[in-house]
């Protein structure tokens, strides 16, 4: 089972340097379909660390601190992409 949960961290670190680069061409080139897939794509890595983080540990295996940490940077990069879409958009 441990070679499934090191593809899917393996997918969720893929996904979240293309959010970054959605996230990226969003806010400086306004480009607002590129926002709206960074958007999604933040909230599915954080959903889906989350969940296999919680699996891994119920199978007490290492990678749930990997899982761990990749739901931690994408929580830091989806705070970070939502103030700086809000303050361009003038919400706040």
């Amino acid at each position: 089972m441990t070679r499934n949960f090191l593809v899917f961290l393996i997918g969720a670190i893929i996904l979240l340097v293309f959010s970054f680069a959605f996230c990226y061409a969003a806010i400086y080139a306004e480009n607002l379909i590129a926002g709206i897939f960074a958007l999604v794509g933040f909230v599915a890595t954080l959903a889906m660390s989350l969940a296999i983080g919680i699996a891994c540990r119920d199978e007490s295996t290492s990678l749930a601190l990997w899982f761990y940490g990749v739901a931690v940077i994408t929580g830091v990069f989806l705070m970070w992409y939502l103030t700086r879409a809000g303050t361009l958009l003038q919400i706040w």
